[in-house]
């Protein structure tokens, strides 16, 4: 189930950004800033699997991947994003 988080977090932004820029006609900020929240909160999501299924001893602090994920889990969906504005540009300038 973990996983199934993890892959949905990293390929929702590319396929929410590219639905919202080529159907519902939403300028590129706004459709990127929808994808980019919708893949944090995936993030968010698999920090709280992550830390319901692992077992820690009583001494280990058990809040970094939260904090972590809180903090830096909207880097990897603004990657992804970017770089399917990147090819959707040049892909669009080629077709032009």
């Amino acid at each position: 189930m973990v996983t199934a988080i993890l892959l949905t977090a990293l390929a929702l932004p590319v396929v929410l950004f590219w639905q919202l820029r080529s159907r519902a006609r939403l300028k590129g900020a706004a459709a990127a800033a929808i994808a980019i929240a919708a893949g944090w909160m995936l993030n968010l999501a698999w920090a709280f699997a992550v830390e319901a299924t692992t077992i820690r001893a009583p001494s280990q602090d058990g809040d970094d991947t939260l904090a972590i994920a809180a903090l830096f889990g909207w880097v990897c969906p603004l990657v992804l994003v970017l770089l399917t504005w990147l090819v959707w540009r040049f892909t669009a300038r080629r077709a032009a």
